[in-house]
């Protein structure tokens, strides 16, 4: 893939298009699958009870993944980011309510860097506004 967005064109301060979230626990389920993580807080209610979870726990690299997913539709390349750091400040708690997890995701670039690349933070909120985690990664740009 080609990286779609050109370093001239893009100024600090610059807002990525916001998402929307949605999980469901069949979702963690895989996820827990795909990464061969199954602690029971990720899938088993009973297990996140007894740790004072009233919901299973999403993990927190698949909540990265998503913050990251904006920075590839931007650059219209998932190789864009060259490095990325995750910090995880709540749980996000996936009821089995058909409705399950909710929350935004939004980016701002913050920074410009040498060899065309910039600094996007992006910060995950619920529904409440409360920050569920925050990403920074360093992204390339043509």
């Amino acid at each position: 893939m080609t990286i779609q967005v050109d370093y001239d064109n893009v100024p600090v301060g610059m807002q990525l298009a916001a998402q929307e979230f949605q999980l469901l626990p069949v979702n963690e389920i895989m996820y827990c699958g795909a990464s061969l993580d199954f602690v029971g807080v990720h899938w088993n209610p009973r297990v996140a009870r007894s740790v004072g979870m009233d919901h299973i726990v999403a993990h927190g690299p698949l909540t990265e993944a998503k913050a990251l997913s904006l920075v590839h539709e931007w650059t219209g390349d998932p190789g864009s980011v060259v490095a990325q750091h995750a910090r995880f400040h709540k749980p996000v708690l996936i009821p089995d309510d058909g409705v399950g997890a909710r929350y935004r995701i939004h980016g701002t670039v913050t920074e410009k860097l040498a060899d065309r690349r910039v600094v996007v933070e992006l910060t995950a909120v619920s529904p409440q506004e409360e920050e569920l985690a925050t990403v920074r990664a360093v992204v390339q740009l043509a």
